[in-house]
């Protein structure tokens, strides 16, 4: 798959309003900057790991590569730099010092010095905040609906209308099932596929098909 092809799929579904014209060249100034350096763009090198090990928690390696391999935290790095607005940088960046703080709460170590079950430890956490987040928020949308008093969302949970590990998931699917490794190896996939038929019966244990 063209690398420049699938950042703008991912970006498009991350919600990108920059024209696509101008998106295709940013994108690909950025992904050829993380090329030419191979550092990366827009994180830290210790939020760049911290991604990484992140994205390989949420798909990691089984029968087919995880997201590791998919180089999916090259991805993420470029899509919040270039696609993100500033308040929603800024709220991933605060989640992935949440993970690290959760890390240290629990083991004493960073996110990326922990064995995968702790790893794993810590991703449920973040998920069952993030349910909890969307919960609150539906509450209050729904007092405020009523005509109730306006409901004022408590600290961090007021930062972001999208949870930090809502968008770490999001783009740690969409990233890796756009990448060749996750449409090749996860996925059936014909390069050059013919007539497109949306209702094609699947065997019992076959591979959803790449699109």
């Amino acid at each position: 798959m063209n690398r420049r092809d699938a950042l703008m799929r991912v970006a498009a579904l991350a919600g990108a309003t920059m024209s696509l014209p101008a998106l295709a060249d940013t994108l690909e100034a950025s992904a050829a900057q993380r090329a030419l350096t191979n550092k990366p763009v827009f994180f830290t090198a210790d939020q760049d790991a911290t991604v990484a090990e992140l994205a390989d928690t949420i798909i990691p390696t089984t029968s087919t590569p995880g997201a590791k391999a998919a180089k999916v935290n090259e991805i993420i790095d470029i899509l919040v730099k270039d696609c993100y607005k500033e308040a929603d940088q800024k709220a991933f960046l605060e989640g992935l010092a949440r993970t690290n703080k959760l890390s240290q709460d629990a083991y004493g170590k960073a996110f990326v010095q922990l064995d995968p079950t702790q790893r794993i430890e810590i991703v449920k956490k973040l998920e069952a905040e993030a349910k909890q987040q969307k919960a609150d928020m539906a509450a209050a949308r729904a007092q405020n609906a009523s005509g109730q008093q306006d409901v004022q969302m408590p600290g961090e949970k007021r930062k972001s209308a999208t949870p930090f590990f809502t968008m770490i998931k999001d783009l740690t699917l969409t990233g890796y099932f756009t990448s060749e490794v996750g449409a090749t190896q996860a996925l059936e996939y014909v390069a050059v596929p013919g007539r497109y038929d949306g209702c094609v019966p699947l065997k019992a244990g076959q591979k959803a098909w790449a699109i």
